[in-house]
């Protein structure tokens, strides 16, 4: 046997009780956070046991958890701003116009080993 519990109050719904039935969901991204509920039009026993359905055993309990959950006041326990540090230094070597790094140079100037230049065939003009 299923038990229902209102998500406002925790008060238990009985057998034949018209309650409120909806679906929560949130999504938390790095800039923000998208809340939202549907509520349906009637309880369905089927939906009412998935995991995103929240039950409300009135009005009043429905309007109270959505104004905790979408009031302007934010709960202390989420976290506002977050700082991020960099772990390690990079470093940075700075090569006058002058010079040339051996490192920079491009790869079609440097031989590759893989291609053998015996087997390739010559073209015919």
């Amino acid at each position: 046997m299923v038990r229902y519990e209102c998500d406002n109050c925790r008060r238990l719904k009985e057998k034949n009780e018209e309650w409120i039935l909806g679906f929560a969901a949130e999504n938390i991204g790095v800039k923000a956070a998208r809340r939202e509920i549907t509520f349906l039009s009637k309880w369905e026993e089927d939906q009412a046991v998935d995991w995103l359905a929240v039950h409300f055993c009135s009005a009043p309990c429905k309007q109270d958890y959505m104004s905790r959950l979408f009031g302007d006041t934010v709960p202390s326990d989420v976290i506002t701003e977050v700082a991020v540090m960099p772990v390690k230094k990079r470093e940075v070597r700075v090569i006058s116009e002058g010079k040339t790094n051996p490192a920079s140079r491009s790869r079609k100037s440097a031989p590759h080993s893989r291609h053998k230049s015996a087997s390739r065939k010559p073209r015919s003009a």
